[in-house]
């Protein structure tokens, strides 16, 4: 598969996992009692996304694609991580099987983009 194909991909199921997120009661694996802190909580997890899509649409204005590229994939393999650290805490509300495949996806389309070309 072409690394083009592998990054949007990999994308792909990352927003789609943004859109599942929203879909959460708490959505955020974070917080510390999710019946005090959740409102609070939902608005950190969401403007701490405004300055990393400012920061992704700066970098794409700048010519800096390829770096964007190898970030997000970089950051879709470590997010599975993340979530398999966070998958037993009570709040953590990502359990389903759709949330898994598209967590799983963009970890493993983001794994094979960053595979040199020359070993695909």
């Amino acid at each position: 598969m072409r690394p083009d194909s592998l990054y949007r991909l990999t994308a792909a199921c990352l927003v789609t996992h943004e859109l599942d997120s929203t879909l959460r009661q708490s959505g955020n694996p974070f917080a510390i009692n999710t019946n005090v802190f959740a409102s609070l909580d939902q608005q950190i997890f969401m403007w701490a996304h405004v300055p990393i899509v400012l920061g992704l649409v700066l970098l794409a204005e700048a010519g800096h694609r390829s770096t964007i590229r190898y970030g997000l994939c970089v950051f879709a393999v470590v997010h599975v991580g993340l979530h398999w650290f966070y998958r037993n805490q009570p709040v953590y509300d990502f359990s389903s099987l759709a949330s898994w495949t598209l967590i799983l996806l963009a970890g493993i389309f983001g794994a094979a983009y960053l595979v040199p070309a020359k070993a695909r």
